[in-house]
């Protein structure tokens, strides 16, 4: 495993979380949300030398909190930094006193569900044809309260 540091978004890192975001997602849609979520929430980045190599974003949605994206370059992936990268995203609604975090995986992302199954989540509700492609998203949830 590499050595990371989770740190908070900075405006230096737009374009890396842009090349990040395009490079797991089709399409992208970084460029409006990393405002988006700066307003309504928190971007967290995985920083290995001055360089992001992944980010997590995640949703103020009151009581509750979304993760609505995480991503790890594809030369990063495996070595526990997307595991990272969800521990601080858990750690930050846990500070403000939120009750559930939620977010939605494709059906098919096997690695995803496994590292959100580890983290504590459960599969709640499935949402038909949520992606462009229209692939289904699970809907997955983790109870903040009380631990």
């Amino acid at each position: 495993m590499i050595s990371v540091v989770i740190r908070e978004y900075s405006s230096r890192d737009y374009w890396d979380i842009l090349q990040i975001d395009k490079e797991a997602f089709s399409p992208s849609n970084a460029a409006y949300d990393v405002y988006l979520y700066l307003k309504y929430g928190n971007i967290l980045v995985a920083d290995f030398n001055g360089k992001v190599v992944g980010y997590v974003t995640v949703m103020d949605m009151g009581e509750d909190a979304k993760v609505m994206s995480i991503a790890v370059k594809k030369e990063f992936r495996g070595m526990g930094i997307g595991s990272k990268l969800m521990d601080e995203a858990i750690n930050w609604c846990k500070l403000r006193g939120k009750k559930r975090l939620l977010l939605e995986v494709r059906v098919s992302n096997f690695v995803a569900q496994n590292l959100y199954k580890k983290k504590g989540f459960r599969v709640i509700g499935i949402t038909p044809k949520y992606y462009s492609d229209g692939e289904d998203a699970y809907i997955m949830s983790l109870t903040l309260e009380g631990q």
